[in-house]
């Protein structure tokens, strides 16, 4: 017969009913009670030791894990290409140029984006109009605009990259640094670069 007991009265009771015909030496029936509260006190402990340990290592988990991301950041979210540096507010996060919504597919050697919530953000560099332009480097159809310091124009449609709605070019040497967004107006466009871009 096994014994199951969850108290020590019960457990006293089993020892009795197991050993009424031996008799045992005095001080069996205490000594089998104390290592039973040993083992329990152990037990005990051992679950709190574990409770300790999976709180301290969940909590800093969680926190992160809450925190909206891989890593634990906050502020604005800087794209760099070239010489440029565009920041963007703390909503946008860095994506993967190529597998972004507004991605051109023309696997450009040198482009980065940045998505958020239904707008997508792509920097990426092209050669200069060419010379059948409505201006010295205005693309026919463009709508010449002040972006800060820089000489920048809204590009007519079918300038950028179909995926990329709307087009913000600024005039670079050799070069024209493209911001292209889908799911941002135009005045939303120019008031974002106006805020955040930046040249080495």
């Amino acid at each position: 017969m096994s014994i199951h007991a969850d108290d020590e009265f019960n457990l006293r009771l089993a020892i009795d009913s197991e050993l009424d015909d031996v008799t045992p030496r005095d001080g069996l029936a205490g000594l089998v009670i104390a290592r039973y509260r040993k083992s329990r006190r152990r037990r005990f402990a051992g679950v709190v030791g574990l409770f300790v340990v999976f709180a301290g290592i969940g909590v800093p988990i969680g926190v992160a894990g809450t925190s909206g991301g891989t890593a634990a950041r906050s502020g604005p979210v800087a794209l760099r290409l070239g010489s440029y540096t565009l920041t963007l507010p703390d909503r946008y996060h860095v994506s993967d140029a190529r597998t972004a919504p507004c991605a051109t597919g023309a696997e450009a050697g040198q482009e980065t984006a940045a998505v958020a919530s239904g707008v997508c953000v792509l920097m990426f560099f092209m050669p200069p109009a060419s010379p059948r332009q409505a201006g010295p480097d205005v693309p026919r159809g463009a709508k010449q605009v002040t972006v800060g310091r820089y000489r920048a124009w809204l590009a007519p449609p079918g300038y950028a990259p179909a995926l990329v709605r709307t087009a913000l070019v600024i005039d670079g040497d050799g070069r024209d640094l493209v911001i292209g967004a889908s799911g941002l107006s135009r005045s939303a466009l120019v008031s974002l670069v106006s805020a955040g871009l930046s040249a080495a």
